[in-house]
């Protein structure tokens, strides 16, 4: 009877230790990723987040049903689940997707798109004032990304269309002129850095400066810490509001948008105004999951496209 026990409890040690080798295993994938034989899931994981970054972008620009940009969101993202798990279950993966709804960060989407007649300026909604907020009370803003006609532009700098983050205590902003023809200057400016770069884009006109990636057309700015509101968006809680705000609107004319978490009333934007807010999506938490034979995955993504820090 002894003998028996002994060689009982051999074996249920021995699957213990099975099973905290399998628990740790899974607990390490994540962070191992290729190394532990998980690319194709982590190819997965980064495609099927940047597909929902596109998706929840749409919605932003559909402008929401009745139902709301949440719902909307959520059942684009389920259709999407459906496709994907589809195609991907021809290769013998069980994928899933699941927007985690209670993880939603409410925002606004602000824009202006292209009119029948082209491209408008950068004024306040009518045309006028050219200095005006476009939203107050803000605390982070992603995605902010501008197209503009670099033949509209001003070739005095002082005069020149710019993007004001306007803070408490301290403001940055960005200048664009156009001193030569076939190129578009930058200026980046706050406390502490003020740099300056010109950008050539011959043959085309339309150049797009994605300010919180930091880039002209994909090529860095001017100085590698001019980063959109830096030295006034807060980078953790407390946020520190500020505003947001277009200085000389009628020296540029293009299309921008922009997410935002928060910003007080604004009453000339509204849906049919031109530039336009809706309700939105700042971030959400989506889950994703890959299983083969071989291999169990899962991941939790947050969905904040184009954030500062992103």
């Amino acid at each position: 009877m002894i003998l028996i026990t002994g060689l009982t409890l051999a074996v249920l040690f021995v699957a213990v230790v099975l099973l905290l080798n399998t628990v740790i295993y899974t607990e390490n994938l994540a962070t191992r990723g290729a190394d532990a034989g998980g690319a194709e899931a982590i190819e997965f994981r980064d495609g099927a987040a940047e597909d929902l970054a596109g998706i929840l972008d749409r919605e932003h620009r559909n402008r929401s049903s009745a139902a709301g940009m949440e719902s909307d969101f959520d059942e684009s993202a389920t259709t999407y689940a459906r496709t994907v798990a589809g195609l991907r279950a021809r290769d013998g993966a069980i994928v899933d997707v699941r927007v985690n709804r209670s993880t939603v960060e409410e925002g606004h989407f602000v824009a202006q798109n292209e009119t029948d007649g082209g491209f408008r300026n950068m004024t306040a909604p009518g045309g006028s004032p050219a200095d005006w907020t476009v939203v107050s009370g803000v605390n982070r803003a992603r995605n902010y990304r501008l197209t503009v006609d670099s033949t509209t532009l001003s070739d005095d700098p002082d005069d020149a269309f710019r993007v004001v983050a306007d803070g408490a205590s301290e403001n940055w902003s960005v200048t664009l002129s156009n001193g030569s023809a076939g190129a578009i200057d930058v200026r980046v400016k706050n406390a502490t850095v003020d740099a300056s770069k010109t950008y050539s884009h011959e043959g085309v006109e339309n150049v797009t400066i994605d300010l919180t990636a930091g880039t002209v057309d994909g090529r860095p700015f001017p100085d590698p810490v001019s980063v959109w509101a830096g030295g006034v968006q807060s980078d953790d809680e407390p946020y520190d509001a500020y505003n947001i705000s277009h200085e000389n609107g009628d020296a540029a004319t293009g299309t921008y948008s922009f997410v935002v978490d928060d910003h007080d009333e604004t009453p000339h934007l509204d849906t049919s105004s031109r530039p336009y807010v809706v309700e939105g999506i700042y971030a959400v938490d989506v889950e994703i999951s890959h299983r083969t034979p071989e291999l169990t995955y899962a991941d939790v993504v947050r969905l904040a496209p184009g954030e500062r820090d992103a």
